[in-house]
């Protein structure tokens, strides 16, 4: 088994006709979860920050994007339903043995990051596939199985680290603290929903490995 994260910088990114349409759209879009994966495409559940004077509809221009419902929206984030076709998605999503772990996305300043697992021959061939059509800027393998000095990190992605490093330094798991998601938040520019939604998968991440540990 192996674990595998790529990593792309903004400018690599913009290269790409496909990225460089939807960050004229939006500063950022975040994958929370596949919701169902569809002969025509995958539904995914997304968090968009829009440009400034940009609208939602737009994004439905993109000829492999359509926003299928709107959830609700906070503080300029808006968490939608989109249907994605394309292929590359796909793939990633259909590929046997490989499981893609949400959260990812696109930002218009840190560029994306992608997380997936799997057994060895199915992720060396996705990154093979990879390297042809959009070659990333870092690629950190690993195998499951090794032994790791922080291995309760290892499934977080970088945002998650970023969240959980501040709201341990802000005291908001101190019994004794009065540290509230609010606060976190502002100090990160981030709306509250946001922050939560971030915190509370790097928690569920963290507790998986505290299981395998007990």
């Amino acid at each position: 088994m192996r674990r595998v994260s790529l990593r792309w910088n903004i400018s690599s990114l913009k290269g790409s006709r496909d990225v460089s349409r939807i960050l004229e759209i939006v500063d950022s879009v975040e994958v929370l979860g596949h919701l169902a994966v569809r002969e025509d495409g995958v539904v995914q559940l997304a968090e968009i920050r829009l440009r400034e004077g940009k609208e939602l509809e737009e994004i439905s221009s993109i000829e492999w994007l359509d926003v299928m419902e709107k959830h609700e929206e906070d503080d300029g984030v808006i968490v939608v339903s989109l249907l994605c076709t394309h292929p590359f998605a796909i793939s990633a999503i259909e590929l046997s043995n490989i499981h893609v772990q949400a959260p990812y996305g696109i930002d218009s300043e840190r560029g994306m990051e992608m997380r997936m697992s799997g057994l060895s021959g199915s992720i060396r061939r996705f990154v093979s596939l990879l390297r042809m059509v959009m070659p990333p800027d870092k690629i950190s393998v690993h195998s499951i199985r090794e032994n790791e000095t922080n291995g309760w990190t290892s499934d977080l992605t970088e945002r998650q680290r970023e969240v959980i490093s501040l709201a341990i330094k802000m005291g908001y798991y101190d019994p004794n603290a009065n540290v509230k998601l609010k606060d976190i938040a502002d100090e990160l520019d981030m709306a509250r929903s946001t922050l939560g939604e971030h915190i509370k998968r790097a928690e569920y991440e963290i507790m998986k490995k505290v299981r395998e540990d007990l």
